[in-house]
Formats: structure tokens, C-alpha cells, sequence
């Protein structure tokens, strides 16, 4: 065996590992899943509700991991009239606080066409 596939062997070995670590951090919700970075600062103004809160839809959403999960499921729900997102990723829900009635089931559709799975919406009022 010549030194080139020495060489060859040490280059996919590298990038082996490289995956391997990268789809450690990924698992761990550490990782730059979905396109989005990990630690992007989110410099976006967060939507607030104009009159008091109502109620709120916690929705137990299946396949976020990240801070791009997270940004994209709050920026879809926050377009419903009356209604405020924030995903808490490590108890894996949605929490939608609204001020005027909102459909639980097109919140849930909302999530599911961005390939997340809604297990369960619980209602609490406030």
C-alpha cells in the first residue's frame, strides 16, 4: 500500500469522525440542525398580545431541536390574530396565549405542515 492511500485512509478517517461528532452534537440539541445555527442571537422583536390573555394552548410538539426549530414554530403560530408563541425545546411544547378565540386544531395543522408532530393540546385558562 502506497502512501497515497495512507493518505486517502487518514482523510476519510478525519471526516468519519467529523460526522460522528456532529451527529453526537445534533442527538444532544446542540447541533446546527435544520439549517438554522445554535447560537444565533435572536434579534427579532418578540410579538406581544393587545389586550389580556384569555387562555392558552399548550401544544407537545414532536421533532424540535434547535434554535431554528424554535424560531420557525414561533414565527408560524405568532401570524394567528390574538395569539403569542414561545416553544420551551427541552419540555418540547409550543405554548400559544391568545386574546381572542383561536382554533386549537389550525394551530395544530400549522405545526404538522412544518413536519413537526403535535402528541396532544392542552387548554388552560387564565
Amino acid at each position: 500500500m502506497g502512501w497515497i492511500n495512507y493518505v486517502l485512509v487518514a482523510a476519510i478517517a478525519a471526516a468519519a469522525m467529523g460526522g460522528i461528532y456532529s451527529l453526537v452534537k445534533h442527538a444532544k440539541g446542540q447541533g446546527d440542525c435544520c439549517g438554522g445555527g445554535g447560537n444565533i442571537v435572536d434579534s427579532c422583536e418578540k410579538k406581544t398580545l393587545e389586550g389580556p390573555a384569555l387562555g392558552r394552548y399548550i401544544l407537545h410538539v414532536e421533532g424540535m431541536h434547535c434554535d431554528n426549530c424554535r424560531r420557525t414554530v414561533e414565527r408560524r403560530l405568532d401570524k394567528f390574530d390574538g395569539a403569542v408563541c414561545r416553544v420551551d425545546l427541552n419540555r418540547k411544547t409550543a405554548t400559544v396565549t391568545y386574546d381572542r378565540p383561536v382554533d386549537p386544531e389550525q394551530l395544530r395543522l400549522a405545526v404538522t405542515m412544518m413536519d413537526y408532530q403535535v402528541t396532544g393540546i392542552d387548554r388552560e385558562e387564565v
